[in-house]
């Protein structure tokens, strides 16, 4: 497992052409990154980010706010809900996805993969989050 200190500099190196994020405020209020040193093993390294709202085909989801991580080797779908005792976490491998997804609309975007399982859909994605994500996204699509 990766140190907290470890997961603050790989998005603080995501964060470097995007001076205006305060990674102190998104720390504070997206506690999915506070748990990400649990989940993110030690030769994975942080790509990019997302955050939306996700359904799932197979299973009923919790329906606030997910973190979706890409890594050098999969992605993590991450939700750490404040009233919970516990965090969920979704992790897909590369290997399973048959196809990744994008739109955008007016003032939401959504992502869709489709893996073997299962198909998982983020949506509610903000334009700015949408546009930091899709370049990290375009070799998978």
């Amino acid at each position: 497992m990766l140190s907290n200190e470890t997961i603050v500099s790989q998005i603080k190196a995501l964060l470097s052409n995007h001076p205006h994020i305060n990674l102190d405020i998104l720390f504070l209020y997206v506690p999915e990154f506070q748990i990400l040193h649990d989940l993110i093993e030690d030769d994975e390294i942080i790509q990019g980010y997302c955050i939306g709202l996700l359904e799932g085909s197979k299973e009923k989801l919790s329906p606030a706010k997910w973190l979706v991580v890409l890594t050098n080797k999969r992605f993590h779908f991450v939700q750490n809900s404040i009233l919970r005792s516990s965090f969920e976490h979704i992790p897909l491998e590369f290997s399973n996805i048959t196809k990744i997804t994008t739109k955008l609309g007016w003032f939401f975007g959504q992502i869709q993969f489709i893996s073997k399982d299962q198909t998982l859909k983020l949506l509610q994605i903000g334009r700015k989050d949408y546009g930091f994500f899709l370049p990290c996204l375009k070799k998978y699509l």
